[in-house]
């Protein structure tokens, strides 16, 4: 929607000139303004066309001033105009109160320049800007009815004041090393940094345009892929075109320049991104805490659409320059020539499918196991649980999907998943404490979970008041607390750092131990409290039990790989009856993207903790159903490793 609507403003900027010195061109100012408005409420990424529009407007008058002096007036008002008010949707965007005060002194001043006369239009113009940021109202007037997924609780003007600040993300200066917190002892942004950051702008714009290509060409100390090479010829005609367009149409040039840098090294400068995945590892970064969670290559999506726009033109200026090679002639039409002679220019043209043709697959959404496995991904962790669990998840990934589960599928309501990453707020934790429980519906959940009779909570989730939920800040535990848990007690340490989440967690575990299933997903591991005596894991989930688990009980594997004993039949139970895996399991083995590809290793995890289990029983039929499994999920080369050396083995003596 943000790349939609700089596109829009871009083509209502060509409607504009088109229509000068008419009634109306100054309507298309308006509708300018009123999409820089409604971009806010979208993404701040739309605004960034505001610099762009400024510069066409004030391009297109310098270059080709209206004869008509009191039009030619009109129009440097106006520009005047729509540059005073982009700066105030700017400090509106960033909830800024300095930015709205000098955004609302440029506006004013603007006026003044433009005259009175133009007071009309530019009120206007603020009046249809502000009413295109209407849709934050969305937000105060929904938050209100209280929904079960309600981020950052914008019910009053003050927290909705704060979502718009986004006071919930930690701060980073564009002049800070990223990878160190914002504060007095951050050592500042350092060339490497730079580099790192400009590496990555070059990768990502080496995806744009022909990433389906595998493979590369070996040279002395290292390869290229080949796609790279489609990402030359179209870097060379994207300069072709950004010199095509300047010499025949200087202010569309100053309109797709001034796009390009803002949204390409501008938003480099101002985001300081931490190095991506793919680098710095060896240069002075080697730990994930100091690279982005995510490729953050979608931030920078208008300057390759730029980009793509130059190329389209170089390309348009390759095929007229071989026509004027091939026909003989510069202008009019061609002199007789072979018809295969004059078409084959034109079959230049063929080269602006190559990013489509050769990006379809890494851009296709509606299809195959990327598309599907996030949903599948939060059926497979909800149903880990039993009836009325209470779910531990970590973030993002492991967050969204589930919540798409239950407010859009309705997929298992009763339980209730509590996002250790949005723990630590105050708004998150009340939510969680008043948030109803919802019935369980057996008719919809799977066989493992029918007929249990389970008996919905009548209590809360947790009984921390407000004033206790603004006390759980993270602190130091000086001396060793001893806390009860049902029937049991657990000891915290002393000198043990709590965080936020930590007390709500331990708060949810005494409010419902040995009433309410409570289960860690297996992305969410971390500090049990000293109760892993209690711990079981149950395929994607690890159970906290009502009572101390017997390490002589049969069917469990104590191998521990994620710090708990394995449940071999119930893992055994949801992992081949009750999970869905995106038809992954189908075979060949898939190639995914980053994120779903670590959603799917996660999946293959339990596999290989069963094939292990079956080894120690000598089943050696079900060790290799496990472990076929496991290597068309995983991305570990170890596990089809193991199973091509087991295939190796004959059945005898396996």
């Amino acid at each position: 929607m943000a790349t939609f609507s700089i596109g829009a403003v871009c083509w209502l900027l060509l409607r504009w000139r088109a229509a000068r010195g008419t009634e109306r061109a100054p309507r298309f100012l308006l509708l300018v303004g009123f999409l820089l408005g409604v971009a806010i409420g979208n993404h701040l990424l739309g605004l960034l066309a505001g610099p762009a529009t400024v510069a066409f407007v004030v391009a297109e008058l310098r270059y080709r001033p209206s004869p008509d002096p009191k039009l030619r007036r009109q129009e440097w008002g106006h520009a005047a105009l729509l540059a005073g008010l982009w700066a105030l949707l700017l400090g509106i965007g960033l909830g800024n109160k300095i930015l709205i005060g000098i955004g609302a002194v440029a506006f004013l001043m603007a006026l003044a320049l433009a005259s009175l006369r133009e007071l009309p239009f530019a009120l206007l113009l603020l009046c249809v800007a502000l009413i295109g940021v209407t849709p934050y109202l969305y937000l105060y007037i929904r938050s209100a009815q209280h929904p079960i997924v309600n981020e950052a609780a914008p019910e009053t003007w003050k927290a909705l004041t704060a979502v718009i600040r986004r006071e919930q993300y930690e701060f980073r200066a564009p002049w800070d090393d990223p990878t160190v917190r914002h504060g007095i002892s951050n050592p500042g942004r350092s060339l490497k940094i730079v580099g790192l950051q400009l590496v990555n702008y070059l990768e990502y714009f080496d995806w744009q345009w022909a990433k389906d290509v595998p493979g590369s060409i070996p040279f002395p100390g290292g390869s290229i892929p080949i796609r790279s090479l489609f990402t030359l010829g179209f870097f060379v005609l994207g300069l072709m075109g950004m010199h095509a367009q300047w010499t025949s149409d200087r202010t569309g040039g100053w309109l797709l320049g001034t796009l390009w840098l803002t949204t390409g090294f501008g938003l480099l400068i101002y985001m300081n991104f931490k190095p991506g995945y793919s680098v710095g590892y060896d240069q002075g970064f080697p730990n994930m805490e100091q690279h982005e969670v995510r490729e953050r290559d979608y931030f920078f999506v208008v300057s390759f659409v730029v980009w793509g726009l130059w190329a389209a033109l170089g390309l348009l200026a390759l095929v007229k320059d071989w026509g004027r090679r091939l026909w003989g002639v510069k202008d009019g039409a061609p002199k007789s020539r072979p018809v295969a002679r004059q078409l084959l220019p034109l079959s230049l043209f063929l080269a602006a499918l190559i990013p489509f043709a050769l990006n379809f697959r890494e851009a296709d959404r509606q299809h195959g196991p990327d598309a599907r496995l996030p949903g599948d991904f939060a059926y497979d962790l909800l149903n880990s649980v039993p009836p009325y669990g209470v779910l531990f998840t970590y973030g993002d990934n492991d967050t969204f999907p589930l919540w798409w589960a239950q407010e859009v599928e309705g997929i298992r309501q009763d339980v209730t998943v509590v996002c250790l990453a949005l723990a630590e707020t105050d708004w998150y934790m009340r939510q969680l404490r008043d948030n109803p429980i919802r019935p369980f519906e057996e008719d919809k959940a799977p066989a493992i979970w029918k007929n249990l009779h389970p008996t919905a909570p009548t209590w809360p989730l947790h009984t921390m008041t407000d004033e206790e939920i603004s006390q759980a800040v993270p602190q130091i535990i000086e001396k060793a607390v001893t806390l009860k848990v049902g029937a049991y007690q657990t000891t915290i340490d002393s000198n043990t750092v709590l965080y936020g989440k930590d007390f709500l967690v331990l708060r949810v575990i005494q409010q419902n131990f040995g009433r309410r299933p409570i289960a860690w997903g297996l992305t969410a591991t971390g500090s049990n409290f000293g109760l892993d005596r209690f711990m079981v894991q149950r395929g994607l989930a690890i159970s906290l039990e009502p009572t101390p688990v017997d390490s002589t009980t049969p069917g469990y594997d104590y191998r521990r790989l994620m710090g708990a004993p394995l449940d071999i039949a119930a893992t055994d139970r949801l992992m081949m009856e009750t999970y869905r895996y995106a038809g992954l399991l189908k075979g060949p083995k898939r190639e995914l993207e980053t994120t779903s590809s670590g959603i799917a290793s996660t999946l293959g995890l339990p596999f290989t903790q069963l094939a292990f289990a079956m080894q120690d029983q000598a089943d050696s039929v079900r060790m290799v159903r496990y472990l076929e499994r496991a290597a068309l999920l995983s991305t570990n080369p170890a596990v089809q490793a193991a199973l091509d050396k087991v295939k190796k083995i004959p059945s005898t003596k396996r």
